[in-house]
């Protein structure tokens, strides 16, 4: 009789143990790390990237064979864009951006030449330097100076790299400073997919946006008197280098109204373009990019081919 007893006891003790054990192992399975597969499995998906909502639709016919390209009109945003979203070196378009920055420090009025900018030995230095890395230059000699207003018409129309440089280290101190100034400038502007580099001429290939920004950019940059005053204008003096002329040939030859061509090994032929026409009843500008294409000729073609192919949707 002991010995039944003891062996009852004995399974009653083993059953215990048995339930401790499956407790335990049910609760160290519904507590235990989850496995990096269920983690991501869990995971919130990621978020939706903003939605595209255009004024009204238009139907570009898009150049062949480019990077990026957008289409917008003042007063409407961007209309329509296509290819990669995202940025991308954008070469001397920076120097509407450079202008843009000079000018809230400095505003001019139509007709003011604005203050005179000594020209230094360190700036015929930076001549020789753009020079040696086969940047676009204009003519300048230490000891002479130049207004405000040509400076900027030097960096615009004939797209003096060195004019750039000097200019924006006279304005801001330093390039590093006018680059901190300018990351700020188009955060506050809302240009989420815009950087400024090192320099001011937008060689560097750290300057980068897209092309949706830079018809953003571009409106900005029309709404501004002065700037939209040189990028349409076909012919200009300057001391020493003496007469220059617009770089942009569809402001030369076709009618536009600005704005910046570009070119560099990283970025590819680069086009911020304008022109004028009627949209939804509205005499505006028509404001469009190209990123990334093969040249000069494949820009511009693209530029006409995209304002023409939408005139119809713009009515």
């Amino acid at each position: 009789m002991v010995m039944m007893r003891v062996q009852k006891q004995k399974s009653k003790f083993k059953v215990r143990l048995l339930l401790v054990v499956v407790v335990f192992v049910g609760v160290w399975f519904l507590m235990r790390p989850k496995s990096d597969h269920a983690v991501q499995a869990e995971s919130p998906p990621p978020p939706i990237a903003e939605e595209f909502k255009p004024a009204f639709v238009v139907t570009p016919t898009w150049p062949d064979n480019v990077k990026a390209a957008a289409i917008g009109a003042e007063g409407f945003g961007v209309l329509a864009r296509t290819g990669d979203i995202h940025k991308r070196p954008i070469a001397s378009i920076a120097k509407v951006i450079t202008s843009l920055a000079i000018l809230e420090k400095y505003p001019l009025q139509l007709g003011d030449e604005g203050p005179q900018i000594p020209i230094t030995e360190r700036d015929e230095q930076i001549y020789r330097d753009y020079i040696a890395r086969n940047g676009t230059v204009v003519l300048v000699k230490a000891g002479t100076s130049i207004s405000l207003h040509q400076a900027l018409q030097a960096m615009l129309m004939p797209s003096a790299n060195n004019v750039a440089d000097t200019t924006a280290t006279w304005v801001f101190g330093s390039l590093q400073n006018y680059s901190h100034y300018a990351n700020a400038m188009v955060k506050r502007l809302g240009l989420k997919d815009t950087v400024i580099g090192p320099d001011a001429s937008g060689l560097t290939p750290s300057t980068q946006s897209t092309a949706s920004d830079l018809v953003k950019i571009g409106e900005l940059a029309l709404k501004n008197p002065i700037i939209a005053d040189i990028v349409s204008t076909k012919f200009a003096y300057v001391p020493v280098a003496g007469s220059i002329q617009n770089y942009n040939a569809l402001v030369m030859d076709h009618g536009f109204s600005g704005i910046k061509p570009g070119d560099s090994i990283e970025a590819g032929n680069t086009l911020l373009f304008s022109i004028k026409q009627t949209v939804k009843g509205k005499d505006v500008n028509v404001v469009g990019a190209i990123l990334g294409s093969d040249g000069y000729k494949q820009s511009n073609n693209g530029a006409m081919t995209m304002v023409e192919s939408i005139k119809k949707d713009l009515q």
